[in-house]
C-alpha cells in the first residue's frame, strides 16, 4: 500500500494488537514473584479490554463498523 497509513488502518492494527495481548496475558502465570498475582492479571486484562472498546467506538465513528477487517492474530 502506498501513501500514508489511514487512521482506520492504525485503529484496526491496534485492536488486533491488544486482543493478542489479552490472549497472551490469559496464558501468563502472574503468580511468579513480582508479577502481582491474579488480581494484577485481572486488572491488566480489564485495562486492555477498555482500551479495545474505545478503539472500536472510534472505528465505528470512522467506518460504521466495530470489527476490524484484518483477521485475528495467532496467540
Amino acid at each position: 500500500m502506498n501513501g500514508p497509513i489511514r487512521e482506520d488502518d492504525k485503529i484496526e492494527y491496534n485492536i488486533r494488537k491488544y486482543q493478542r495481548a489479552i490472549s497472551v496475558a490469559v496464558k501468563t502465570p502472574y503468580s511468579i514473584q513480582g508479577m502481582g498475582g491474579e488480581e494484577a492479571k485481572r486488572e491488566h486484562i480489564l485495562n486492555l479490554a477498555m482500551h479495545i472498546m474505545s478503539l472500536k467506538k472510534r472505528l465505528h465513528e470512522l467506518t460504521g463498523r466495530y470489527a476490524p477487517l484484518v483477521p485475528k492474530w495467532p496467540a
